[in-house]
């Protein structure tokens, strides 16, 4: 009965399945056949992959997660060793939600497909949007994370239509400390954050189009057979790129490529997110945050011989060291045994043995000669 009591009805979510379905709807006539569309994934994974994180209690950047992705070293920040590893750990559980959003693992998969099972009856009873609403909260009130059905809902909205490719949609805001678990309040709750996130990366297509536009109108005054606007309509379709593969989709050498790319970092359209001078990856200076979380690589002191260094010897360019410097905590002096108390102690008791033995000796030889005279 209470079930019965607390089930929702048509009017109270109707209203709210309009708006969402309204919301998916333009979003996903906004991407189809979109040049920008893998740089848009790009952005709207490591945002999803953050929400979520955060709703089950893990604050990341989002750029130290997409550092990682793209096989950088991200920046840690923590003040002292504990802070640090707060930091890794809640980068490696981001990490994770990433993967079961974009990258599944073979025993993700196995996850997803029980949890695709489950939302499968719903679905068919109360529609797309309806039914895997109710089959989350059945996921839930199971006792099974939220991680493997949220990677179910990527699959399911391309699987039914609703999207065209595999947008991570999940509305994570609905899982926010305080929100009502009763069934009217959390499905409203829960298609209203299905919106809101429809709504943003909708922001977020904007934003990218504005900043590919103006790096196209500043890469022009080139010769009319140049292909610098080609390469910017390249570079904004990858969220990095290396010269190797912008000389592969420009069909010239990678000299000419590196040409190219120089002259827009001058120009202040792209930037360098290495922070070396080899294997460099290029982006649209709009991801200048990324730069910003990639950890600098460590530069050669001058003088010094192969290996690792001494403790205390280089320091670490970042300030992320867990070394010590020897200066702050110097080493104890070697210690030096001093056995003179001993050898005295010793020679007493050697002293005193000797001379108890001379004592008793004294004594055996007075009782013979006192019984031999008797």
């Amino acid at each position: 009965m209470r079930g019965e009591r607390l089930a929702a009805r048509p009017e109270d979510v109707v209203p709210a399945l309009t708006r969402t379905a309204l919301a998916f709807g333009a979003l996903d006539q906004q991407l189809r056949r979109h040049p920008l569309r893998e740089a848009v994934l790009f952005r709207v994974r490591l945002e999803a992959a953050r929400q979520c994180a955060a709703m089950d209690g893990f604050l990341i950047d989002p750029w130290q997660l997409a550092a990682s992705l793209e096989g950088l070293r991200p920046r840690i920040r923590g003040h002292d060793a504990y802070e640090r590893g707060s930091e890794v750990d809640a980068l490696r559980y981001a990490f994770e939600q990433y993967q079961w959003l974009a990258r599944a693992t073979t025993s993700q998969e196995e996850r997803i497909t029980q949890a695709l099972a489950v939302a499968a009856g719903p679905i068919s009873r109360m529609g797309v949007l309806w039914g895997s609403a109710l089959a989350f909260r059945e996921w839930i009130e199971a006792g099974d994370a939220r991680a493997p059905f949220r990677g179910a809902l990527v699959r399911l909205w391309q699987k039914e239509g609703v999207f065209s490719g595999l947008y991570p949609v999940t509305g994570a805001a609905a899982f926010r400390s305080g929100t009502s678990w009763d069934e009217r309040r959390w499905l409203r709750a829960w298609l209203r954050a299905l919106e809101q996130e429809a709504a943003g990366i909708r922001d977020m297509v904007h934003t990218l189009e504005r900043a590919w536009r103006d790096a196209r109108a500043q890469a022009g005054n080139q010769r009319r057979n140049s292909k610098a606007a080609l390469a910017i309509d390249i570079i904004a379709a990858h969220p990095v790129i290396s010269a190797t593969t912008l000389a592969a989709r420009l069909s010239v050498s990678v000299q000419a490529a590196c040409v190219l790319l120089e002259r827009f970092v001058e120009r202040g359209l792209v930037i360098d997110v290495t922070h070396r001078s080899a294997r460099r990856l290029f982006a649209l200076k709009d991801l200048v945050p990324l730069r910003e979380a990639v950890r600098q690589p460590k530069k050669p002191v001058p003088g010094r011989k192969r290996g690792r260094p001494r403790l205390g010897e280089e320091a670490d360019p970042d300030g992320q060291s867990v070394a010590v410097p020897e200066k702050m905590f110097p080493p104890m002096p070697r210690w030096k045994p001093d056995y003179t108390a001993l050898e005295t102690a010793i020679a007493f008791a050697d002293g005193l043995i000797l001379s108890t033995g001379k004592a008793s000796k004294i004594s055996v030889d007075a009782r013979r000669e006192s019984s031999s005279t008797g």
